[in-house]
């Protein structure tokens, strides 16, 4: 029991959103790649997931964003200060969304792979 409630407090696997259930059941033949922000460590690790092709009509959104600051007074939760976020796209129409809060000091790269990983869980790619 003492288990269980500690792994339920533990904030250490990524939150999914599915914006559209129909298309996240299809089979997508194709990727471009979107990152934010640019880097070619970044780019490397994405690149070395999938073959992209830029002139594909869905997009895998990589969106990354350390040393955030907030000062709300709502926010018990100061332990994370970044975040990680796959998204998956049709024609600019957001499909479904893997999402992370992070500690600044985690290796983005290993966190780009885990992210993918449990987006093909979903996605058929």
């Amino acid at each position: 029991m003492i288990l269980i409630f500690f792994t339920s407090c533990i904030k250490d696997d990524y939150i999914t959103q599915t914006y559209d259930k129909d298309l996240v059941k299809e089979q997508f033949t194709c990727l471009k790649l979107h990152l934010s922000p640019y880097s070619s460590k970044t780019i490397n690790t994405a690149k070395s997931l999938y073959t992209f092709n830029d002139n594909c009509q869905n997009t895998l959104e990589i969106k990354y964003k350390s040393k955030i600051a907030c000062n709300s007074k709502h926010n018990t939760n100061k332990q994370f200060n970044s975040f990680i976020q796959l998204s998956i796209l049709k024609d600019n129409k957001l499909i479904y969304v893997v999402y992370k809060d992070l500690k600044d000091d985690v290796n983005i790269n290993e966190e780009i792979k885990k992210g993918y990983k449990k987006l093909c869980q979903t996605i058929n790619l």
